[in-house]
C-alpha cells in the first residue's frame, strides 16, 4: 500500500523512476530522429521534383530503350559467335593508338594508382603494412 502511495505521490510531483526516464528519453530521441528523417526526405523529394520539371527530364522512350539495349545485345551476341573478330578489333585499336596517347594513358594510370595508394595509406594510418591491434606475440 505504501509503495502505491509513493508512486502516486512521485508521479504527482513529476518524479519518474530511472528506467521510465531512460525509456522515455530513448523514445523521444528516436521520435525526433524519425521526424527529422521524414522531413528531409520530403524536402529532397520536392526539390528533385522541381528539378525534374524545370530541366524537362523524362524517362527514355521505348524506341530509345530498344536502340541502346538492342545494340548492346547484338554486340554481345556477335562477340559470343566470333570472339576472334572482337580480339582483332581490340588489337587493331591498340596498334592505331599513337605514342602520345599511350603516354597520356600511362600518366592517367599512374595518377589513379597514386590516388589509390594514398587512400590505402590514409586508411591504414601508416605507410607500410597494417596496424596490429591484437595482443603482441613474444619471440621465444
Amino acid at each position: 500500500m505504501f509503495a502505491r502511495q509513493a508512486l502516486r505521490s512521485s508521479a504527482r510531483f513529476g518524479f519518474k523512476p530511472m528506467a521510465a526516464r531512460n525509456a522515455s528519453s530513448i523514445a523521444d530521441q528516436a521520435t525526433g530522429a524519425l521526424n527529422s528523417t521524414v522531413y528531409w526526405a520530403k524536402v529532397s523529394g520536392e526539390v528533385a521534383k522541381q528539378i525534374y520539371i524545370k530541366e524537362g527530364l523524362a524517362p527514355p522512350t521505348i524506341s530509345e530503350f530498344q536502340k541502346v539495349y538492342g545494340e548492346g545485345l547484338s554486340q554481345f551476341l556477335k562477340f559470343t559467335k566470333d570472339p576472334k573478330d572482337y580480339t582483332l578489333q581490340v588489337v587493331g585499336c591498340a596498334k592505331s593508338t599513337s605514342k602520345d596517347q599511350w603516354f597520356r594513358y600511362a600518366a592517367y594510370a599512374v595518377q589513379i594508382f597514386g590516388l589509390f595508394a594514398l587512400g590505402e595509406i590514409v586508411g591504414r594510418r601508416q605507410i607500410v603494412g597494417y596496424p596490429s591491434f591484437g595482443p603482441k606475440e613474444h619471440a621465444h
